[in-house]
């Protein structure tokens, strides 16, 4: 239960967003944020999916409301969710806004409508994503 890093998103109009990730069972705040679920890659992979994204005033509540039978988490859970990708902002249209961007940019499978080929949900990364896990853990 831990933030692993923080990753740039350059969205497809070339804003430039700091996502900071952690892993699953992180209690997270009540703060406004908009907020993905991600599937990381492994090993050398170059090519991490999104798989959803939503906007939340209150980030915490709306990952439990997530987690119900149905809802995004499970959704993306079925595709190898591992990671929460987080954007904190004070101001819902500022959340509204980036999260459609981050929809618009990478068409994540999770968003009813958003899923048009194989890839989407892919983001290319600058190079192998270093994440350290605690010791003993393992990635699923």
């Amino acid at each position: 239960m831990s933030r692993l890093l923080t990753l740039i998103l350059t969205s497809h109009r070339g804003r430039r967003y700091p996502v900071e990730l952690f892993t699953r069972d992180t209690e997270l705040a009540e703060e406004g944020a908009v907020y993905l679920l991600l599937r990381l890659p492994e090993g050398r992979a170059v090519q991490a999916q999104i798989l959803y994204v939503g906007a939340t005033c209150a980030l915490g509540s709306q990952l439990a409301q997530d987690r119900l039978p149905g809802g995004a988490w499970a959704r993306a859970e079925e595709l190898g969710f591992d990671t929460i990708g987080a954007v904190a902002l004070s101001r819902a249209e500022d959340r509204e806004a980036v999260a459609q961007e981050f929809i618009q940019s990478w068409r994540p499978p999770c968003n009813a409508g958003q899923a048009r080929s194989g890839h989407a949900g892919l983001m290319e990364l600058a190079g192998p994503l270093p994440v350290t896990l605690p010791r003993g853990a393992t990635r699923h």
